[in-house]
């Protein structure tokens, strides 16, 4: 209490002694000395509370050590961005803002009577003229992203599966490309047009990521021969919904927008996610086929990697051109650096790391196959000794493989499993898999 009291007085003195009739002279001083009081307050408050003020630095230090050496960094923000409730602060702040300028449309006579594609541009183009102002946009796309992941999730019943995060991939997008596209400093007309394309955009990175959800879902039923309908039903139609939307967002661009770096980057964007889903529809259909005939068992695993080599190396194109249109519009269109982050990202994650990974899941595979290859085959003596079952398949064994270690398998159960490693990163640690495998 006193503390409050002597903070108000020290506030409100120079106003009392101006107040009195010569004392001009000493109010740089006053003014002054009235500083010291609060500032004394603040030193005394700090050193009273001093421990505990050490004590909670040194837990809030350990809980970001904990949570980055069990997790990640980008977790560790996820956390607090989610316990601090940011995206619901800058979203109320967003529609507060949005229903300041409804009502001034519905008051200022000019623009009282726009249609309601209007009111939606207006609302649009006026609410990313700020920093602040896209980032409360950006908070209701990530609020769209985290719903769209929901809803896919309930329809193909992974509620289960470890989240794929859209609502922050979409948000970090949606932001990183506003500040490279200027939105708060260009004219209203092409604002909205920019807008327009980021939104697309960051919808087809949802697209990608809701094709990632039904990958694994497809992949995990036709090689665990799950035989309920219902079951792939769902995620089938969830993939003709991509295939048929994407088609469709084609047709629909090159019918109504002129020839733009945009358009290209856009329709390579599609056309990737076409591919992908072809992809894992073409396996998926080599899996279940495989399941119910055995036509082509010895070669299953050699067919699955061809398919989607063929299809990481297209994705891989059409990833470079967008690279690219990047490197273009930053040298000769845009004149500025803010797309060079960006640029120097895709220059990573498309031809770096892609250049990468396929190079290493070439090599690692050429080398176990050529491993199996080089394994013995049982002969019929050595399978009669044995007389026992495949420990992968549980099945008799007829023909089989004989690791350096004396163990029997089929080969083309070694086979599978390969390609389940090569797939999901699935690592069975035994002295057979170990010595063919490294």
């Amino acid at each position: 209490m006193s503390c409050t009291f002597f903070s108000i007085t020290s506030f409100v003195m120079p106003t009392i002694i101006i107040l009195i009739p010569g004392t001009q002279s000493i109010l740089n001083t006053v003014t002054v000395l009235s500083t010291l009081l609060p500032l004394f307050i603040l030193l005394r408050t700090l050193w009273l509370n001093i421990f505990t003020i050490i004590d909670l630095i040194c837990h809030g230090y350990n809980h970001i050590c904990l949570t980055i050496n069990n997790h990640e960094i980008h977790d560790l923000i996820a956390i607090e961005w989610s316990r601090l409730k940011i995206t619901r602060v800058l979203r109320i702040f967003w529609t507060i803002r949005a229903l300041k300028q409804m009502a001034y449309l519905l008051t200022y006579k000019e623009i009282k009577n726009e249609t309601l594609l209007g009111v939606v541009k207006y609302l649009l183009v006026n609410g990313c003229d700020t920093f602040t102002a896209v980032l409360g946009m950006t908070s209701f796309v990530s609020y769209f992203g985290r719903n769209v992941e929901s809803f896919f999730r309930w329809l193909l019943s992974t509620e289960d599966v470890e989240q794929i995060n859209i609502e922050y991939v979409s948000a970090a997008l949606f932001y990183v490309l506003a500040l490279q596209t200027g939105l708060t400093v260009i004219e209203p007309e092409e604002r909205f047009i920019r807008l327009y394309r980021n939104f697309c955009l960051v919808c087809g990175i949802i697209l990608i990521y809701i094709h990632i959800l039904v990958d694994s879902l497809l992949m995990t039923l036709s090689i665990t021969q799950n035989s309920s309908f219902n079951k792939h039903l769902k995620p089938l139609l969830v993939c003709g919904f991509l295939l048929v939307l994407s088609i469709k967002i084609l047709i629909y661009l090159w019918s109504h927008h002129l020839v733009c770096n945009w358009l290209l980057a856009f329709s390579s964007l599609n056309i990737q996610i076409i591919i992908k889903v072809l992809v894992t529809l073409a396996v998926y259909s080599l899996n279940v086929i495989n399941d119910h005939h055995t036509t082509f068992e010895d070669k299953l695993d050699d067919y699955v990697f061809y398919i989607k080599s063929f299809g990481c190396v297209v994705n891989f194109c059409f990833g470079v051109c967008i690279f690219l249109n990047g490197v273009y519009n930053t040298a000769f269109i845009s004149g500025s650096l803010a797309h060079a982050p960006m640029v120097c990202l895709d220059a990573y994650l498309i031809v770096w790391c892609g250049i990468r990974d396929g190079w290493r899941i070439f090599i690692r595979r050429r080398i176990a196959m050529l491993k199996i290859e080089s394994l013995a085959d049982a002969t019929y003596i050595q399978l009669s000794e044995i007389n026992d079952n495949c420990p992968i398949c549980f099945q008799r064994m007829v023909s089989a493989k004989i690791t350096n270690c004396n163990h029997c398998y089929h080969g083309t159960c070694l086979r599978k499993w390969l390609y389940l490693q090569l797939t999901f990163n699935f690592y069975w640690y035994s002295c057979c898999m170990l010595s063919i495998a490294y």
